[in-house]
């Protein structure tokens, strides 16, 4: 009977200390280890690379660091004066052809993560299904989430 008793009391004080039986707890004998294993976790789940649109201020900043606007150094003279029409001509046909060409940018979204939980002494391992099973896309709805799946406690 007594047995029973520590038995109940023990899952009590489980549950009610936030204790899930329903994830996967590893502990370990300090920070560093419980840190440097959910790290190897992460390095186990999957990656995924794709190739997205850069939005329009992007295109504009990467655009502006290889070709910048031309300036006018004129005095004002009619000659300088066509010369900076001239640059300022062969700017814009620049821009319009980098802005033709749609530029992408490469993108990787990892299925795992850890978040360090300093109050509770653990690292909490997260995971995306959808990446993992390598069924993400970048649409709506086929993105997954990341939910809770692993502890590294300390």
């Amino acid at each position: 009977m007594r047995v029973l008793k520590i038995l109940m009391f023990a899952v009590v004080i489980a549950s009610v200390s936030g204790f899930d039986m329903g994830k996967d707890t590893d502990l370990y004998s300090s920070k560093t280890e419980a840190f440097e294993e959910c790290e190897r976790w992460i390095d186990q789940g999957r990656v995924i690379i794709y190739a997205t649109d850069i939005n329009i201020a992007e295109e504009a900043s990467r655009f502006s660091l290889v070709h910048p606007t031309p300036l006018s150094h004129s005095s004002g003279s009619t000659i300088g004066q066509l010369k900076y029409a001239d640059r300022l001509y062969e700017w814009n046909q620049l821009v319009e052809n980098f802005l033709a060409k749609h530029p992408t940018k490469t993108m990787k979204v990892s299925s795992r993560l850890c978040e360090y939980e300093p109050k509770k002494q653990l690292f909490v391992g997260y995971e995306n299904n959808q990446i993992q099973e390598g069924v993400w896309k970048n649409e709506e709805g086929m993105r997954g989430r990341m939910e809770e799946v692993k502890s590294f406690r300390y």
